[in-house]
């Protein structure tokens, strides 16, 4: 009975973070590298993109859409090395960068998987009032599917 409380109430060893870049996410961040530093967890951070053009603008054919999709990897990978270089800054010693093309929420779940995570950490983005109806937010999306634990971290969006 005491092991199994101990196991539970570990602490966890690998934390999975989302970023996009935006404040919003670099406060989800932020929470995420102090947990991962106090308990010497290792730190996953990922940045997810859209590979694929807008709509309105996909018609103009396949070198349009490879050249944002170039466009957009480039800029998740300085969003994801800037987190990164922020985490190592802050004394997180064991940090994993990874750049994915996809849906955001998808790609944070499948990465807990992946890298067997304890805990995913997100921004509270979107989560007050109609708008969690409306745009479907990652922490939304990811409460309904993750298997690990979840921190949903305020972002400073308040009801109005």
């Amino acid at each position: 009975m005491i092991d199994e409380v101990a196991e539970e109430s570990a602490v966890p060893t690998k934390i999975v973070v989302g970023t996009d870049g935006s404040d919003t996410a670099g406060r989800a961040l932020r929470k995420a590298i102090g947990l991962a530093k106090a308990v010497a967890a290792e730190l996953i951070i990922i940045s997810a993109y859209n590979d694929r053009a807008p709509a309105g603008v996909a018609s103009a054919g396949i070198a349009l859409d490879a050249g944002f999709a170039g466009a957009a990897h480039s800029a998740a990978e300085t969003i994801v090395q800037q987190a990164s270089d922020q985490a190592r800054a802050a004394g997180v010693a064991n940090v994993t960068a990874l750049v994915v093309a996809g849906e955001p929420a998808n790609s944070l779940v499948d990465a807990t998987v992946e890298h067997n995570a304890d805990l995913l950490v997100v921004g509270s983005k979107g989560m007050h009032a109609a708008v969690r109806f409306l745009q479907g937010p990652v922490a939304k999306k990811v409460s309904q599917r993750v298997a690990c634990d979840l921190l949903i971290v305020e972002t400073g969006e308040k009801p109005r």
